[in-house]
């Protein structure tokens, strides 16, 4: 189970979670290993890691994008500010 080895510390937690293992909080990598490895069902383990680790990045790539977002407009709000041009298009009616 080789992809268990490039799982990180935080993923094969949930996974153990999910197994309904119990984990405490000074657990250790290869233990968490050993419990997962302890099942028998390769290709389910397999599947449920990489649902685990692509939910993981997916909200990482969210926060991401949120933090950029909240920077972008913070500049544009500090342009505003100081009166420099921000782009935008205005339209008188």
């Amino acid at each position: 189970m080789t992809f268990l080895g490039k799982a990180r510390k935080e993923d094969l937690i949930i996974l153990a979670r999910v197994l309904e293992e119990e984990i405490t909080p000074d657990v250790k990598r290869i233990d968490l290993r050993n419990l997962i490895v302890a099942r028998t069902n390769y290709e389910f383990l397999r599947g449920l890691l990489n649902t685990v680790i692509s939910q993981r990045t997916e909200k990482a790539e969210e926060r991401k994008r949120e933090l950029e977002s909240e920077e972008r407009r913070r500049r544009e709000k500090k342009k505003i500010r100081k009166g420099i041009p921000t782009g935008k298009v205005e339209t008188s009616k």
